[in-house]
Order: C-alpha cells, then sequence, then structure tokens
C-alpha cells in the first residue's frame, strides 16, 4: 500500500514539475515575442520619422536646384563714355551695364546682386549704393535730394549717362553741395553702383527694393574712373553680376583699340 502511494505521489510530481516547465517555457517565449514587436515597433516610428525627413529635404532641396536653375541674369549690353574732349587720348570714364532676367526666372533683387568686375590686374567687388540721399540744408531752406542710387528712365531719356544718374558716384557734380555729401559720392564711387531703371512694366522697382521681374530690364552704373582709373584703350575687362540666387551674367569684352566717339559699345 505505501509503495503505491509512494508510486503514485511520484507520479504527481513528475507532471506537476513537467507543467511549470512548460509554463516557464511559455511566459520566456511570450516576454520574447513582446520585446519584439517592441523594437519592431520602435524602428518602424525611426523608419517612418527618417522617411518623412528625408522627404521633405529632397523636396527643398529640389525646389531650390530648380530655382538656382532656372534663376538668373542676362547681361544684355555694355555701354562706356569717354567724356573726354578728345575722345583718341582719352579713357572710358563710365559704364552701363543692361541686364535683364533669364527666361523663366524668379523675381531678383538687384540691391542684393554683387558686380565683379577685373581689369588690369585688379578685381572689384561692387555692391548696390543703395537710395540713400544727402541734403545740403546750409544753403537751401528746403530739403533738395541729391546723390541718389536709384533713377528712372522708364518714360524716356534722351542720355543714359547724365550725370544726374551718376549723381551717388560722381563727386565732381556736387558743387554747392555740402562737404559730406561729396565725401559721400567719393567714397561711394570706388565700391559701389548705381541703379538705372529702364523698363518697369509691373512698377515693381523701386529704390530701396530695386526688383527686377519677368520682362523688365535696368541699368547698372559704374564710375570706373574711381574704380579703375578708366579703362584705357584695347584693354580686357571682366567680370559677373551676381544674384543671391542663380546663375550670373557673364561681363567679357575688350575695349576699343582707338576711341573715335564719346559713347561707344563695349559688349
Amino acid at each position: 500500500m505505501n509503495r503505491t502511494l509512494r508510486i503514485g505521489v511520484k507520479k504527481l510530481q513528475r507532471a506537476f514539475s513537467l507543467k511549470a516547465n512548460r509554463a516557464d517555457t511559455g511566459i520566456g517565449t511570450l516576454i520574447i515575442f513582446i520585446a519584439m514587436v517592441l523594437v519592431a515597433a520602435v524602428a518602424a516610428t525611426v523608419l517612418i520619422h527618417t522617411a518623412g525627413s528625408l522627404q521633405q529635404r529632397a523636396q527643398s532641396t529640389g525646389t531650390q536646384t530648380s530655382q538656382q536653375v532656372s534663376s538668373g541674369i542676362n547681361v544684355q549690353s555694355v555701354w562706356g563714355l569717354d567724356n573726354n574732349s578728345s575722345p583718341e587720348a582719352g579713357t572710358v570714364s563710365w559704364v552701363s551695364i543692361y541686364v535683364s532676367l533669364g527666361t523663366g526666372s524668379s523675381p531678383i533683387n538687384l540691391a542684393n546682386v554683387t558686380l565683379s568686375l577685373t581689369y588690369g590686374g585688379r578685381t572689384a567687388q561692387l555692391t548696390y549704393v543703395g537710395d540713400s540721399v544727402h541734403y545740403n540744408g546750409t544753403t537751401t531752406s528746403t530739403n533738395n535730394p541729391a546723390f541718389s542710387g536709384y533713377h528712372s528712365a522708364t518714360s524716356g531719356t534722351s542720355n543714359v549717362f547724365e550725370s544726374s544718374y551718376f549723381s551717388a558716384l560722381n563727386a565732381n557734380g556736387t558743387t554747392g553741395f555740402s562737404k559730406t555729401a561729396q565725401t559721400n559720392a567719393t567714397a561711394n564711387a570706388s565700391k559701389h553702383f548705381a541703379i538705372l531703371a529702364i523698363s518697369d512694366s509691373s512698377n515693381s522697382m523701386t529704390g530701396k527694393y530695386p526688383v527686377l521681374t519677368g520682362g523688365d530690364e535696368a541699368a547698372i552704373l559704374v564710375n570706373v574712373s574711381a574704380v579703375f582709373g578708366g579703362l584705357n584703350q584695347d584693354q580686357s575687362v571682366t567680370g559677373s553680376v551676381t544674384p543671391q540666387v542663380g546663375s550670373a551674367g557673364v561681363i567679357q569684352f575688350t575695349t576699343p583699340v582707338a576711341y573715335t566717339q564719346q559713347v561707344m559699345e563695349l559688349q
């Protein structure tokens, strides 16, 4: 009888031991499964976030690239003025660079454009002189604007090289005005350019924000006498008109071998 009980007890112990082992194995497997699910969820979240971020960056880069490729400035022509009484022995003193937008280009603010010119072993980087206006309070009772860096010829002009258009870059025309104005004009001439609006159908160009849009044309005015001491005959000039975004307009010409007239086309 006792032997039979012992055998029964051993069988019961063996049965409960197997069930406990199986339960432990099942719980362990469940824990591993839950951990795998959690890891997969975290990985999926990271992948989704990364994919979204990459998509946004790709779209932004694509937009910037398209804008960079499609936008740009075209240099239509370059004209120079030799204002000496004997052109044959003179030098080009003032230069007018006609620019417009490239086909399909986005609007470009000329106030943010950089003009680079290389001549005689020197390279000058010129920026917009701005629509700064100086006054001579000592000789006038009212404020007389002078030396502005922006002018408009949209209603027509008989001479692009009028001294008033170069007023911000020409200290020679400051007679009767304050010494401050004359000093500013002299300093501006060697480091900056002025802007003359030639065509502005959308009225987008102002002195503070000279924005060039499709169909517009402007002249970038440079006092090369102040920058380089003038352009002599048979000399190479290179440069570029570089906007913030888009391709640059190219300037490349050689001055005539002989100056036979005051106004001449250089490019």
